[in-house]
């Protein structure tokens, strides 16, 4: 443990949390990170770029928010991944937000309930390309978010969830605020400032569940912007509530029944949250993911025609049922958020890519299996539990089944390497072309050495 970690650890108990992680992101330092941490973080970085850029390409959201900002206009200080367009940072962050969002590929914490790199890639790469930082503090400020999105979502669930809210727009607005601040070089009390006025901006609810929309990558997006405008405020002396977080009006009191303190402070400076986020592979909620590779497997032993699937039964966690159950999708988004569809479309095609859910969108027989399949919560798996048992009755009464303990691309179920590349070409590719999505992820994968982010960031402009 360096000095400088053991001083975060021995204070962790005796501040509050807000300081708690203030002094912990403003202290953080690169040579402070082991070797496994940059090596994860840089996978995260690459991970979210492709996402926004493939985003760039087909989503709709993101592309009605971008067309309204660029008629804003401002000041050009970061740029729009994908379109080009230069804008105040807090607009960029927010349209790359909503793009790292908008393909339903973006990385999760499943017992946190956050999609992390969604809005922390934007907000440390639009501040980053702002204030010309280096490769390694962008890795740096990105670790540093990375815990506190993580630690504070851990903290707050299941409460958080349960009243309704989406934790990747409630904890994110403070977690955008904690790696921005640290890519701008803040001190401790303007980082603890910014911690501070992002919990004041803290948003986000899931309504949208209920009523297909466009409104889901706003969350991420909006905790962009409100996290980068925080910083940005407190790097010009404008202070914030320095208990913004635990005091009786705060964050805590307000957006949970209860907190768990512990999962803040427990290992602060030697314990990165960053090693517990997994990648997904499939283009679908999170909750979709181990249905997905439970039908998968049946598809791939058995294979499968739609006149043979009579009916589908998925035995799944109360949470996952109740956030992605739906099984009428009146679009491409609410597909991507259905089991019921993820599963029609891995039993009748096999694959749940991006392109898979575009074909599969305009499939009726996936539609029509997707409305056979019964989502079952199974309370052995607890509220949030990501097992999943799918069983698929055959018109002869038969059932195939099978059973997963958890999605692939966790820590403990990874993907490989070459998978996570593949799926960043793949992406990229759509936006900038082959060449340009391999100079991309070279780049990434070496962006310690790199002196100047915005070299990084002028890649994601073309195509």
């Amino acid at each position: 443990m360096t000095q400088t970690q053991a001083g975060i650890a021995d204070t962790a108990e005796q501040t509050g949390a807000t300081q708690t992680l203030g002094s912990f992101v403003a202290r953080l330092r690169f040579d402070a990170l082991p070797a496994e941490v940059v090596a994860k973080t840089k996978l995260l970085i690459r991970d979210g770029i492709g996402n926004q850029l493939a985003a760039s390409v087909i989503a709709e959201p993101a592309r009605v928010a971008h067309e309204l900002v660029a008629e804003f206009g401002g000041a050009e200080q970061a740029t729009v991944t994908g379109y080009g367009t230069r804008l105040p940072v807090p607009f960029a962050a927010m349209v790359n937000a909503m793009l790292g969002h908008g393909v339903e590929l973006d990385d999760a914490h499943g017992q946190a309930l956050t999609k992390s790199g969604s809005l922390l890639i934007p907000s440390v790469l639009t501040t980053g390309e702002f204030r010309h930082r280096s490769g390694a503090d962008t890795i740096t400020a990105a670790a540093a978010g990375y815990d506190v999105m993580v630690r504070l979502g851990l903290a707050v669930n299941p409460g958080n969830r349960k009243r309704g809210f989406h934790t990747t727009g409630t904890v994110g607005a403070i977690a955008s605020s904690a790696a921005a601040a640290k890519q701008l070089g803040l001190d401790e009390d303007q980082v603890t400032d910014a911690l501070g006025l992002g919990a004041m901006q803290s948003a986000g609810i899931q309504a949208y569940l209920d009523f297909p929309c466009m409104a889901k990558p706003l969350s991420p997006g909006k905790a962009a912007f409100n996290g980068t405008l925080a910083a940005m405020l407190a790097s010009k002396g404008f202070t914030g509530p320095r208990r913004g977080l635990e005091s009786r009006e705060g964050f805590f009191s307000a957006y949970t029944d209860g907190v768990d303190l512990d999962q803040i402070h427990s290992g602060l400076g030697t314990s990165f949250k960053v090693m517990e986020v997994g990648f997904k592979p499939h283009a679908a909620c999170r909750y979709a993911h181990g249905p997905i590779d439970a039908a998968q497997a049946i598809r791939a032993e058995h294979g499968l025609r739609p006149d043979q699937v009579a009916g589908v039964r998925v035995r799944m966690g109360e949470l996952a049922v109740r956030q992605s159950g739906r099984t009428e999708v009146p679009n491409l988004n609410s597909a991507m958020g259905s089991t019921p569809f993820g599963v029609a479309l891995a039993l009748l095609h096999g694959l749940n890519g991006l392109g898979d859910y575009t074909k599969g969108f305009a499939d009726q027989d996936v539609h029509r299996v997707a409305r056979d399949v019964e989502l079952v919560p199974e309370p052995s798996y607890g509220l949030m539990g990501r097992q999943a048992v799918v069983e698929v009755i055959l018109p002869d009464g038969t059932t195939l089944t099978h059973a997963v303990d958890g999605p692939r691309g966790e820590p403990d179920n990874p993907l490989s390497e070459t998978e996570l590349e593949n799926k960043f070409l793949g992406l990229a590719s759509m936006r900038v072309g082959d060449a340009a999505a391999r100079e991309i992820s070279d780049m990434v994968m070496r962006l310690e050495e790199v002196g100047d982010v915005s070299d990084l960031v002028a890649l994601l402009a073309k195509g």
